[in-house]
């Protein structure tokens, strides 16, 4: 009797340590996978950061080009846009035929059209 009696409780402790260690690497395996999303998070805030602190302010500014012949807006868009600020060339056009008041894509060579450009060089006024 006394040996099942031992037996039993000695099987109830070391299932009951079982489960404690079960608990405990559980608990384990969570603070591990928190402390690599918290590392990887931090480290990309940092890098992102870095990168903000290089990125040079760009303005916008417009000049007025000579239409050669064989030019398209197209042909234009794609020499002058940039495409940091242009999803598409489409945008591109659409804004130059929209400041030039044009209602197609036709244009005359000897004309001239007012696009738009950036640059990161301020052009403050001559005040």
């Amino acid at each position: 009797m006394l040996n099942e009696d031992t037996y039993y409780l000695r099987s109830i402790s070391k299932r009951r340590a079982r489960q404690k260690q079960v608990r405990r690497n559980i608990l384990l395996l969570v603070i591990s996978v928190l402390f690599i999303f918290v590392s990887v998070f931090f480290v990309a805030s940092i890098s992102t950061q870095a990168s903000d602190k290089e990125h040079m302010p760009s303005y916008k500014y417009f000049r007025s080009i000579e239409i050669s012949s064989g030019d398209t807006l197209w042909s234009i868009a794609e020499d002058n846009m940039d495409a940091r600020y242009y999803r598409h060339t489409a945008d591109y056009v659409a804004e130059v035929k929209r400041m030039n008041s044009l209602d197609t894509d036709q244009i005359i060579a000897g004309s001239y059209l007012i696009i738009p450009y950036y640059s990161t060089e301020f052009v403050g006024s001559t005040d």
